[in-house]
């Protein structure tokens, strides 16, 4: 399978997984807002940069280690190497995510009550721990899948693991509600443990008794012969050392961004109270913002995350290979045609997040967050691209740099803004630490590689199109009021038709006219069928 096929047809698998898992995520959000409420969301979600810092401990940039070597070596076809790697990193990852699991279930008093400032997260530290060595296993497993180009069984675990959390939660909730208990948190605890075993056991089925993935036959090019026991030390240190190069620094980076999304969590409900909101309503605006809102915007990263975990292992493929031109036709490609979708669900948001936020959560402060943060969505769908390029081509330790201090100017931004300001002072610090890092990005690629994004076909005509396709719906709204809003339908209806006009209006004037002559040429080509 070559290149292009690989990422078209990879980054369809995966964007369609994602859609999926993000479609079930919404309704089960609704379901979560509509019975246990925002606050108890929020509650939960106060748990999770503590978990996030432990699988960074655990886990750190393993999983990406292992998809840039196990590519790597596939492309020395070099077989043995990449499941020593696999082994090593599971080995490594296992020990780790034991002893935080461990750390953290003992530890979850403390952590509740002097990091998070919420004692009745206790119990919620307590599940989650359980689930670390599973999401160990599922990460590292997904990460040699991925460099092994292995891509509908790495999207087949994500989709099982979304399955079967949200089938758990809503029997945990049907139990809960017979024997009499309020429901709470706990049930999202409960869905997350069961989501991550159920991966983990699928991955290590398809690792021992699965089908080779469908790429082309790769020999093993290395003496047949057994090693000796000094030789087989040798090789297991080299395999440790490789990993452990690309994972300790951006494990501590995932970790310190970890502990800094710890204390955005905690001091961003306290300002909120300096702001005027009590303690209740601090934590139902941010549950509202994390738990609602964010999956809202976060939704269209099922496609630059898609792309962005498959061009980590090509990057590093033509890299290994020294295909430095081939690179950088990659990287303008994918930064184009990320920045278009920005775009489009920039203009999106701002037509119709509003709408979204009432119809689908009964939240018109989710709504509001939603229009509010829809200048984030051309940088935010950017980085989630550009971040894995820049892990492809090893420029690690800078990526981490940026990301560290983005996330300082978002806490500058909290304990400056966000007291005279409210919630928009965190907004504006999204907006900002965003753009900060897709100025890096750009600007280290460039330097490595010299790729040509032209200004007009990335700038001023998706920009031109962004207007014309939002002026037009917006007039068509005052001649016919009822067309968008008030109903699932005239929502429905009026996302249609402005993505009908905005992929018309990119048609005509993003294609070249002779890709639009072939494509014209061959829809008229195609075979009538007479009933």
């Amino acid at each position: 399978m070559n290149q292009r096929h690989y990422l078209l047809k990879g980054t369809f698998l995966l964007t369609l997984t994602g859609l999926l898992t993000r479609m079930a995520g919404f309704f089960y959000k609704i379901f979560l807002s509509r019975t246990i409420g925002a606050a108890e969301i929020g509650r939960f979600q106060l748990t999770l940069p503590v978990y996030a810092f432990c699988m960074a401990l655990s886990c750190g940039g393993i999983q990406t280690a292992i998809s840039r070597f196990t590519a790597e070596y596939y492309a020395e076809k070099d077989k043995r190497s990449a499941f020593r790697i696999l082994a090593c990193a599971l080995m490594l990852s296992g020990g780790l995510s034991l002893g935080c699991g461990a750390a953290l279930f003992f530890g979850s008093s403390w952590i509740a009550a002097s990091f998070l400032l919420e004692p009745s997260c206790d119990m919620l530290l307590k599940m989650i721990a359980l689930s670390l060595p599973f999401s160990a296993v599922h990460g590292c497993i997904n990460g040699f899948l991925i460099g092994q180009k292995n891509v509908s069984v790495s999207a087949a675990s994500q989709l099982l693991e979304q399955m079967l959390r949200i089938v758990s939660v809503f029997f945990f909730s049907a139990i809960f509600q017979k024997s009499g208990r309020s429901m709470d948190a706990s049930v999202m605890a409960l869905g997350q443990i069961a989501g991550e075993i159920s991966a983990a056991l699928f991955c290590m089925y398809h690792l021992f008794f699965g089908k080779q993935p469908s790429i082309e036959p790769l020999e093993d090019v290395s003496n047949h012969t057994k090693p000796s026991f000094h030789t087989l030390f040798q090789l297991v240190q080299r395999d440790m050392k490789k990993p452990l190069s690309v994972s300790m620094p951006l494990g501590i980076n995932r970790m310190l961004i970890c502990v800094l999304q710890g204390i955005e969590a905690a001091l961003l409900p306290q300002m909120l109270g300096l702001f005027g909101h009590n303690s209740s309503e601090a934590l139902a605006v941010y549950g509202t913002l994390t738990g609602m809102t964010m999956p809202l915007i976060l939704f269209p990263t099922a496609v630059t995350g898609s792309l962005g975990t498959l061009l980590l292992p090509v990057i590093s493929e033509d890299r290994a290979l020294g295909k430095d031109k081939k690179i950088a036709g990659t990287i303008s490609a994918s930064f184009q045609g990320s920045l278009l979708l920005g775009y489009f669900f920039l203009t999106a948001f701002l037509l119709f997040g509003n709408d979204a936020g009432q119809l689908l959560f009964h939240s018109s402060l989710a709504g509001s967050f939603a229009q509010k943060l829809a200048l984030i969505c051309p940088f935010l769908y950017i980085n989630t691209t550009l971040i894995n390029i820049l892990h492809g081509l090893g420029k690690t330790v800078a990526a981490s740099v940026w990301n560290v201090i983005a996330f300082g100017i978002r806490l500058y931004f909290i304990i400056a803004l966000v007291p005279e300001a409210g919630i928009d002072g965190y907004f504006i610090g999204m907006l900002l630490s965003q753009a900060f890092v897709t100025a890096c990005s750009l600007v280290t690629l460039y330097r490595q590689t010299h790729f040509a994004a032209d200004l007009t076909d990335t700038i001023i005509k998706p920009a031109l199109i962004c207007i014309v396709s939002g002026a037009g719906l917006e007039a068509l709204k005052l001649l016919f009021p009822g067309l968008c809003g008030g109903s699932v339908p005239a929502l429905l209806f009026s996302v249609l038709l402005y993505t009908s006009v905005f992929l018309l209006l990119a048609l005509l004037l993003l294609l070249r006219k002779e890709e639009r002559s072939k494509l014209l040429s061959a829809f008229r080509q195609r075979p009538i069928v007479k009933i």
